[in-house]
């Protein structure tokens, strides 16, 4: 975690440039004085910026290599990057793209929250999507999210912070579960220069493609494994697998992973050791929200883990005294 707030000019613009990269900053006419608030919270991994100036500036950033999504909590502001520029009002948010000359301009009492992301695995996740190797920079639409993708985000931002204030580091299986799902949730959910090639249909994929998929899901359930790794390592594309599974089996490959990842959940719970707890069991295996993984567990083994656990844990008590 890291909090700053401060008046001096040099100590704001360098904190800031600490967190998200070089920038030069201008104080409007009209500011009387800077009064910078900087609040870092969430996994060291996924930090979660809180930031407001209090006065009118602007700002000319180098977002280089950073892709940034930011939200508007109070006030409002421009965004401008390349030969787009759009407006932020409170619960607006916007993607800025990395690679891309960017100023920005904020009112006196804008305040807003953003989550870094990683532009390597961000591109790769794009990558495997298509299948095959992206020939340019991802480039996000500059516009606000949608209505839903906006609910999605503002419950999605709530919980990696809420992971990055209850434990250091997530399990390796959880932690990969999450940022999977975070930049699946953009790529899906908000345009971008590669969104129409989404959309393209899938040549038919090989008729073994759902054999070796299962297989690889049945060996590798308990790794930090996710639906893009498979696709990666059996050369295909994450739409053509997805397409595989739904012919096939009427359901999806994070589906089918889930479920074998509960039943591998349902074994250890059967047979746990001393310090054995439902939560360490469920991030183990890759489930980041315990009531889901309480309903899923319910729905498929028509007990909870909890009753699971003590159910076991009963016996082992009486043979312990």
């Amino acid at each position: 975690m890291l909090h700053v707030h401060t008046s001096d000019f040099e100590l704001a613009v360098q904190a800031v440039r600490d967190i998200y990269c070089p920038h030069s900053l201008t104080l409007c006419q009209t500011a009387r004085r800077l009064d910078t608030r900087l609040d870092v919270t969430g996994p060291a991994t996924w930090p979660i910026v809180r930031l407001e100036y209090g006065a009118p500036i602007n700002v000319d950033a180098d977002y280089k290599d950073l892709p940034l999504i930011q939200k508007c909590i109070s006030g409002y502001g421009i965004l401008r990057q390349g030969s787009g520029e759009a407006a932020w009002r409170p619960g607006v948010t916007l993607a800025a793209s990395p690679n891309l000359g960017t100023k920005l301009s904020f009112s006196e009492n804008f305040s807003q929250i953003s989550l870094k992301l990683n532009k390597d695995r961000l591109e790769r996740l794009c990558s495997r999507w298509l299948g095959y190797p992206l020939d340019r920079d991802l480039r996000f639409d500059l516009r606000p999210f949608s209505a839903p993708l906006e609910r999605a985000w503002a419950t999605t931002l709530a919980l990696v912070e809420s992971y990055g204030d209850s434990m250091p580091s997530l399990p390796p299986t959880a932690e990969a579960a999450l940022e999977e799902f975070v930049l699946t949730l953009l790529l899906t959910g908000h345009s971008h220069n590669f969104t129409s090639a989404f959309e393209v249909r899938d040549r038919q994929p090989q008729s073994q493609l759902l054999r070796r998929a299962r297989q690889y899901i049945e060996e590798n359930a308990s790794s930090p494994m996710t639906v893009s790794d498979i696709a990666e390592d059996l050369h295909t594309s994450v739409r053509a697998l997805q397409k595989k599974f739904r012919e096939e089996h009427q359901t999806t490959p994070a589906s089918y992973l889930r479920s074998v990842r509960l039943q591998r959940a349902r074994s250890a719970l059967l047979n746990p050791g001393v310090s054995t707890t439902v939560a360490d069991v469920a991030l183990g295996f890759g489930f980041l929200h315990l009531g889901r993984f309480s309903m899923y567990y319910r729905e498929t083994f028509g007990e909870t883990p909890v009753t699971t656990l003590a159910r076991v844990r009963g016996p082992q008590r009486k043979r312990r005294n």
